[in-house]
């Protein structure tokens, strides 16, 4: 514990030393004289032996410019708008049969008023389409369920953050 809380106290320390600009011919340096630079490196040796390197900041900072510019990939031209209309719409449908399941847990409400035709209007195709395939459960209509999953397994599979459109728009794959 004594190693970890000195190697973090001193990597602390090294983090504050590493931002120093090189110093000049006139000036003189700014960095502990334990700290030595060696290749865009800062090293120090602490007191109990152990060896800390750390980068320096710009080197790191224009490692991180070269190696983001390299993710970011060019893409077919359908890819980007796809994802923006595909996006909102399966979130919308999403939402819909979510209030459509908690619809269904009040069999006496008018869904031809508002809010409650919000969503049962564009959802109803869709639940007609699969009520004879799906069969209740218990008495209870669960194709806004099915419904519900199969929007959710298309955002994750298309959109999520592994999803086939998002590694095409990311890395051009």
């Amino acid at each position: 514990m004594k190693a970890f809380l000195l190697l973090a106290l001193s990597a602390a320390a090294l983090s504050s030393a590493a931002a120093f600009v090189p110093p000049s011919s006139s000036a003189k340096p700014s960095v502990a004289p334990s700290a030595f630079r060696v290749r865009g490196t800062v090293r120090s040796k602490c007191g109990s032996g152990i060896e800390l390197n750390m980068m320096d900041p710009v080197e790191v900072s224009s490692a991180a410019v070269s190696a983001s510019s390299l993710v970011l990939a060019e893409t077919e031209p359908w890819v980007q708008p796809l994802a923006n209309v595909l996006g909102p719409f399966l979130n919308i449908f999403s939402f819909a049969m979510l209030c459509r399941v908690v619809i269904s847990w009040y069999p006496t409400t008018n869904v031809n008023e508002l809010p409650f035709n919000l969503a049962v209007w564009p959802t109803e195709p869709l639940l007609r389409a699969i009520r004879g395939l799906v069969p209740p459960a218990f008495g209870v209509d669960i194709t806004p369920i099915v419904w519900l999953a199969v929007f959710s397994f298309f955002n994750e599979i298309l959109l999520g953050q592994q999803g086939l459109l998002t590694m095409k728009i990311k890395y051009g794959i």
